[in-house]
C-alpha cells in the first residue's frame, strides 16, 4: 500500500498542477498575443492526456487495494464516511468531460478565453478530487459522524451522520495543506522539466521552455508561500487533535510549559540524546501563541499507542528542507524583481533540477510523516491498523500484482510521452 500510494501521489500532484500551468500559459499567450506560450500549452496538453489515463488507472488500483488490504476499515468507511469517495467520482467526471472538450476544441471557440475556461474546469475537477480524498484522510485523523463510545464498546456503528465527513475538526487545515503542497511539489516537477529542456535546447526552442519556466515558477512561488503557512497551522492542529503524534514529532517526553524547539535528537533508554540545538520557548509559542503555553508529552499516554519516534527525525528533515525551499524561491524572486535574469544562468538551472527531485522527496516525506505519526491507529483512537488489515496469505499475489503494475506502467508511460514529444518539435506546434 505504501509503494502504491508513494507512486500515486506523484501522479496525482502532476495531474493537479498540469492543467493550471496549461491554462496559465494559454491565457498569457492570448493576452500577450505570444505564440510561444500557446505552443507550451498545446505541448503540455499531450502530457496531460497520458498522465490522466495513467493516474486514473492508478487511482482505481488504490481503491481496489483499500478493499483488498483493509476490509474492516472499509466497512467502517462504508457506513460513516463513504460520501467523500462518492462525491470524488463526480469531481473525476468533471475533469474527464472537460478534458475531452479542452483537447478537441482548440479551434472551435471564436472567443479564445472560452476555450481556456474549459481548461479551468479540468483544473477544478483535478483539485476537487484531491480535496474529497483528503477529507477521508481527515476523518481517519479526527473521526466524527457516529457514536464512537458505542462502537468501541459493542462494535455497532450507530447514530451515523454521513455528512460529517465533509467537515471534521481537521478537514479545513488538512485540505489547505494538501492542496498547497500538491501545487508546490507538482510545480517543482515542471520547473525541473523546463530547466532540463532549457539546458538541452538552443535558440528559439530554448525560448519556449524559458517562458514555460516563467509560468511554472510563478505558480510554485505562490504555492510555496501557502505551503509554509498551512504547514505551521497543521502542526498547531496536531497539538489540539492528535497530541500523541504532536509529542512524537516534537520529541516531547513530558508535558511542559516554555517548551523549546529541539533540532535533531533521538530517544534512547528513556532519555533524549543527540540534540543539535534548542530554541527556547519557540515550541510553546508556535503551538499555543504564548511561551507559557503547555504542550503535551508522551508520558501521558500508554507506550503501546506511541507513534514510532523516528517521526521526529522525519519532521526535522521536512522542516529543514521546507525552509531551504522557501529561501531558494525568495532569492530567485528577488533576482527576477531586480531584472538579473536568473534563469539564464546554467548553474541555477542545475540547482532547479536538483530542487525538483528533492521536492518530490519532500512530498513523500510529508505524507510518510503524517501517516507514520498516526500509528498504531488507522482511524485515530477508534481502529488499530492491526484490526483493519487483511492478514490472509492469499492477499500476497494480489499485492505483488499491484507493485508490478507500477514498475511496468510508469516507465512505459514516460517513454510514450518522450516519443510523442520527440516527433513533434515545439517550434512546429500549430497556434
Amino acid at each position: 500500500m505504501g509503494f502504491s500510494l508513494g507512486v500515486h501521489i506523484i501522479l496525482a500532484v502532476i495531474g493537479i498542477v498540469l492543467p493550471v500551468i496549461i491554462v496559465a500559459a494559454e491565457v498569457v499567450g492570448i493576452k500577450r498575443k505570444d505564440p510561444y506560450y500557446t505552443r507550451i500549452a498545446k505541448r503540455l496538453t499531450t502530457m496531460l492526456i497520458i498522465f490522466f489515463a495513467v493516474g486514473t488507472a492508478s487511482g482505481t488500483l488504490v481503491a481496489l487495494e483499500l478493499l483488498f488490504l483493509w476490509p474492516k476499515f472499509m466497512v467502517l468507511v462504508g457506513h460513516v464516511a463513504i460520501l467523500s469517495l462518492y462525491v470524488e467520482v463526480f469531481a473525476f467526471f468533471l475533469e474527464a468531460i472537460f478534458l475531452g472538450v479542452y483537447v478537441y476544441s482548440w479551434d472551435k471557440f471564436k472567443n479564445r478565453y472560452a476555450h481556456a475556461f474549459t481548461g479551468v474546469l479540468v483544473a477544478l475537477g483535478a483539485v476537487l478530487s484531491a480535496v474529497f480524498i483528503t477529507m477521508l484522510n481527515a476523518f481517519m485523523n479526527t473521526p466524527v459522524g457516529f457514536n464512537i463510545p458505542e462502537y468501541l464498546k459493542t462494535g455497532i456503528i450507530a447514530d451515523v451522520n454521513p455528512l460529517a465527513v465533509f467537515l471534521t475538526p481537521s478537514t479545513l487545515i488538512e485540505v489547505a495543506h494538501v492542496v498547497s503542497t500538491s501545487y508546490f511539489a507538482g510545480g517543482f516537477i515542471f520547473i525541473l522539466y523546463f530547466a532540463y529542456r532549457m539546458l538541452k535546447s538552443t535558440g528559439d526552442e530554448r525560448l519556449h521552455y524559458r517562458k514555460g519556466l516563467n509560468i511554472a515558477f510563478s505558480i510554485t512561488l505562490i504555492a510555496t508561500f501557502f505551503a509554509v503557512i498551512t504547514g505551521i497551522l497543521s502542526i498547531s492542529g496536531l497539538y489540539s487533535f492528535q497530541p500523541e503524534k504532536y509529542a512524537a514529532m516534537e520529541l516531547d517526553l513530558v508535558p511542559q510549559t516554555h517548551a523549546p524547539e529541539l533540532l535533531g535528537g533521538f530517544y534512547s533508554n528513556g532519555t533524549i540524546k543527540g540534540v543539535i540545538a534548542k530554541i527556547p520557548n519557540l515550541q510553546s509559542i508556535l503551538a499555543t501563541g504564548t511561551a507559557n503555553g503547555s504542550v503535551p508529552g508522551l508520558s501521558s499516554y500508554p507506550v503501546s499507542t506511541w507513534p514510532p519516534l523516528i517521526v521526529h527525525f522525519m519532521f526535522d528533515t521536512m522542516v529543514g528542507l521546507g525552509f531551504g525551499f522557501g529561501l531558494l524561491m525568495l532569492l530567485i524572486f528577488i533576482a527576477l524583481i531586480l531584472k538579473m535574469h536568473p534563469f539564464d544562468r546554467k548553474w541555477l538551472l542545475y540547482i532547479l533540477i536538483l530542487a525538483g527531485i528533492v521536492a518530490v522527496f519532500l512530498l513523500e516525506l510529508g505524507w510518510a510523516t503524517a501517516e507514520i505519526g498516526r500509528q498504531p491507529w488507522i482511524v485515530y483512537n477508534v481502529m488499530l491498523v492491526s484490526q483493519a488489515a487483511n492478514t490472509s496469505p492469499g492477499i500476497i499475489p494480489i499485492a505483488m500484482f499491484f507493485v508490478a503494475f507500477y514498475i511496468v506502467v510508469i516507465p512505459f508511460s514516460v517513454l510514450i510521452i518522450k516519443r510523442l514529444l520527440r516527433d513533434r518539435p515545439i517550434t512546429q506546434e500549430k497556434v
